[in-house]
């Protein structure tokens, strides 16, 4: 086994156990919804049948939806779609429009898949720095970088800005840690997209020096 499928072994179970914990996060998020929506009807039918709609006093007050179900399925779901992209990009599972790809030869739809992996590594790149600018903005006043805190060695001032950062509205959760974990997994992407490109480069060229 060379280096090349080394690496595409590796990169392999890398991208497919993002997969897998992203499934994960399906599963919870749909969990979430349908315990939100069986307590929802639990409580509307027993306001219905005895009374105390909208009251606080009655024995079954503790029934209610889920609080922040919202907040806590577009997490689920965010870190779902953020987890599958490397795996989505290695098995080309992105959508895609062939319709004149069987009258164009083989190598140029070689070089079509190449131009499309160049374009993934270039999408990554831009979402790994925009994502980094998420971690570390300030909540509600202007600060300087973070990365002139770090470089500064700043400690303190890093963990005041981080528990001065974003919040969710509903349930008051510090929004960083999901931009931290959404950062790893673009930054797996943006190792996987490297690979395609390098994948569909030895595609192209090593076609072309067989011909």
């Amino acid at each position: 086994m060379n280096l090349f499928e080394r690496t595409e072994r590796a990169i392999t179970r890398l991208a497919g156990g993002l997969a897998l914990l992203g499934g994960l996060g399906l599963i919870l998020a749909t969990v979430i919804t349908c315990v939100s929506i069986v307590l929802k009807m639990s409580r509307r039918g027993l306001d219905t049948l005895f009374g105390g709609a909208f009251s606080g006093d009655v024995p079954w007050a503790f029934i209610r939806p889920i609080l922040g179900e919202e907040e806590l399925v577009s997490l689920a779901v965010g870190f779902a779609v953020f987890a599958a992209l490397p795996w989505v990009t290695l098995q080309k599972g992105h959508i895609r429009i062939d319709l004149f790809e069987q009258r164009f030869g083989k190598m140029f739809n070689r070089l079509l898949d190449l131009m499309g992996d160049l374009l993934l590594l270039v999408l990554a790149y831009l979402l790994v720095t925009r994502q980094w600018f998420l971690i570390f903005a300030p909540a509600r006043r202007r600060q300087e970088p973070m990365m002139d805190e770090i470089f500064g060695g700043n400690f303190a001032v890093i963990g005041e800005r981080l528990r001065d950062s974003h919040e969710s509205q509903i349930l008051g959760l510090k929004l960083w840690p999901s931009y931290v974990v959404a950062e790893l997994c673009i930054l797996a992407f943006l190792v996987v997209a490297a690979f395609c490109v390098l994948r569909s480069a030895r595609a192209l060229f090593g076609a072309g020096h067989a011909a």
